[in-house]
């Protein structure tokens, strides 16, 4: 299961931060590949994302689920989804971590575990952790734009 972690800084404060993230319709256009966010209720949401990742291209269709809450400070939420034309699953649990950063920003900080089946874990964790470095940069810096106060 290969794991990522990231971290960047925001220049907000940790409150509207937290409100930026848990609100699916101001974060998915963050989130690179990303088509769409239906809103199931509070804390499960769907979500269509692609990317290409080495050789393959892959759609997947996510639930995501809030399963943890420490408002504004700690978030885990877990996305499980497939892509049926590469007979591929995955499984994400993400780690969210708000701490302030004077003055009046915000250290994000996040872990995820992904655990990859079918087709698309073929293409190995060295091409995962690349793709995933470059994703995590552009989410980084699409939130930060967001927010109003580019990097």
């Amino acid at each position: 299961m290969p794991l990522f972690e990231e971290e960047f800084t925001v220049e907000a404060a940790p409150e509207t931060v937290w409100d930026f993230l848990l609100d699916p319709q101001r974060v998915a256009p963050c989130l690179p590949g990303c088509e769409s966010v239906e809103i199931e209720s509070a804390t499960t949401y769907k979500v269509r994302l692609t990317v290409k990742v080495g050789f393959l291209s892959t759609t997947q269709n996510l639930k995501v689920e809030l399963v943890e809450s420490d408002r504004p400070r700690h978030l885990v939420s877990v996305a499980r989804g497939e892509d049926r034309k590469l007979a591929s699953q995955v499984e994400v649990r993400n780690t969210l971590d708000l701490t302030p950063a004077p003055p009046g920003a915000t250290l994000v900080r996040y872990r995820s575990d992904v655990r990859v089946l079918g087709r698309l874990g073929s293409v190995g964790d060295a091409v995962m952790k690349v793709k995933a470095k470059q994703v995590a940069a552009d989410f980084a810096a699409n939130v930060r734009a967001a927010l109003g106060r580019p990097a």
